[in-house]
């Protein structure tokens, strides 16, 4: 996220269908997949296109894992093209800490199309049996659909009955649109047309038409969303995204419950940051998570003589600039980077740049010039991109791990009238070299990823500690 102020990483979860083919098909073409399989496990009969639907248990089996876990299966988008489609299903959860939904993906070959996955009124804890549903239009250039059960790490248990996908009429392209509707969807077109990075790839005189096409009979705002996610599908850029109001109201009041960055000594006198997505945009809440960082390295600093260690492997996205404020001893108050837009124009950027930067202390100051190793992989995505991109070029720096999950573009908030929001893609990633980006960013050192390990045997963490120790020569001093 970047600008005017992406936000959670669990609205980008579900983008890439990739991790889909990965997993290996069950009973009635069920699949259990996700970022983390081995920590869920699921149980599952039916089809969601048999009369009675399909059954399905997700549960989380080592809650201390990061990833998310999902049931999933795919059908030919054929013969629900210029329809709307309805994945509806009984819902229960048992101890489910941080969320549970049914969710819907329209993808065209390996790009997708449009996306909902309930994270906007997710389910927690116990819960007793509850109506769920998910719908989408279905665009005429759809090749698949893929659907399912989410299950957010944490702990817990889903279970949904009476799964099934339903299909209604052909879509009417004729029907009127409420004013307040239309107002939304014009808004919609507006922004995306004025301000996204690919909107001159988008060939307006199809896309405008059909985009309204599926707004048509709506006759309230909340109708139209899905018309304004086909929109945002048509720029292709994976990134854009929709939020409805009551996410949009909790993005902008939220902050405070955030996780705190990771800081803590490793044996051989290493310092750690894990540094986790940050949703929100509450200035007071970014600020006190950075000045939080900061006493918690100023603790640390005199045990960390080789050097430190920033991890960005679990870091999802979201607000880049209270994660840069935290770093902010560590990157200094030089320029970092810059944001480039459409027609060439660029706009650069410090860790002290917004209303939510906190100057660090004298004691800090010294950090500036720290050997630092920074730690990257397939889950580092959106801002933590950025966050990876703000230590290129850095004096005593090296990265290493696995390439970034390729989403270094940024983001920028517009508010549409009825209070919901559109994140757009406006800018491409620039280090302070001057290398672009806008795609996934490479570590400096390949390490390849093995199983869920403790930090004593994790491949990446070890090698970049063995070059801190090296490359700082304080092993010698330590002895």
């Amino acid at each position: 996220m970047r600008g005017r102020h992406s936000t959670l990483a669990l609205l980008l979860l579900l983008v890439a269908p990739r991790w889909i083919a990965t997993a290996q098909p069950k009973a009635d073409g069920w699949v259990l997949s996700g970022t983390d399989r081995t920590a869920y496990a699921m149980e599952a009969k039916g089809k969601v296109t048999d009369a009675d639907g399909a059954t399905i248990s997700l549960r989380c089996v080592n809650p201390p894992a990061s990833g998310f876990g999902t049931s999933a299966t795919t059908l030919p988008a054929v013969s629900y093209r210029q329809r709307r489609v309805t994945l509806s299903a009984d819902v229960e959860t048992a101890g489910v800490k941080n969320g549970a939904s049914l969710w819907l993906r329209v993808d065209r070959e390996q790009q997708m199309l449009l996306l909902v996955n309930g994270m906007e009124q997710p389910l927690r804890g116990d819960t007793a049996w509850t109506r769920r549903e998910a719908s989408l239009p279905v665009p005429s250039d759809a090749t698949s659909l893929v659907l399912g059960v989410l299950l957010m790490p944490g702990g817990g248990s889903v279970t949904v009955r009476n799964l099934r996908l339903e299909a209604g009429p052909a879509v009417a392209s004729g029907g009127a649109i409420a004013p307040a509707a239309l107002k939304v969807l014009d808004a919609a077109i507006s922004i995306v047309k004025a301000n996204a990075l690919r909107a001159d790839s988008v060939q307006w005189a199809t896309v405008e038409p059909e985009v309204r096409g599926f707004a048509a009979g709506a006759k309230q705002t909340s109708d139209v969303y899905p018309a304004i996610r086909l929109l945002l599908g048509k720029l292709g850029d994976n990134h854009s995204f929709f939020m409805p109001p009551t996410a949009t109201s909790e993005f902008k009041s939220g902050g405070a419950q955030n996780p705190p960055a990771d800081v803590r000594a490793l044996p051989g006198g290493i310092g750690y940051i894990g540094v986790p997505a940050y949703s929100g945009v509450a200035a007071e809440a970014a600020r006190a998570y950075a000045a939080r960082e900061h006493e918690a390295l100023a603790a640390m600093r005199t045990s960390a003589v080789c050097g430190w260690v920033v991890d960005l492997r679990a870091n999802g996205g979201g607000n880049m600039w209270p994660m840069l404020a935290g770093l902010r001893p560590l990157l200094g108050d030089g320029v970092l980077g810059s944001f480039e837009m459409r027609h060439g124009k660029s706009e650069k950027w410090t860790a002290g740049d917004r209303r939510f930067a906190v100057t660090p202390s004298v004691a800090l100051r010294d950090l500036q010039s720290a050997w630092v190793a920074v730690l990257t992989g397939p889950r580092t995505a959106s801002s933590g991109e950025f966050v990876t991109i703000a230590f290129r070029g850095r004096p005593r720096t090296r990265s290493f791990g696995l390439p970034t999950a390729g989403l270094s573009t940024g983001n920028a908030s517009f508010p549409l009238p009825d209070g919901s929001m559109i994140l757009l893609t406006t800018t491409v990633g620039v280090d302070r070299t001057g290398r672009r980006y806008g795609g996934k960013v490479d570590p400096d050192e390949v390490v390849e990823a093995g199983k869920p390990v403790p930090p004593s045997e994790d491949a990446t963490l070890a090698a970049a500690i063995g070059w801190l120790k090296q490359t700082s020569s304080c092993g010698e001093a330590m002895r």
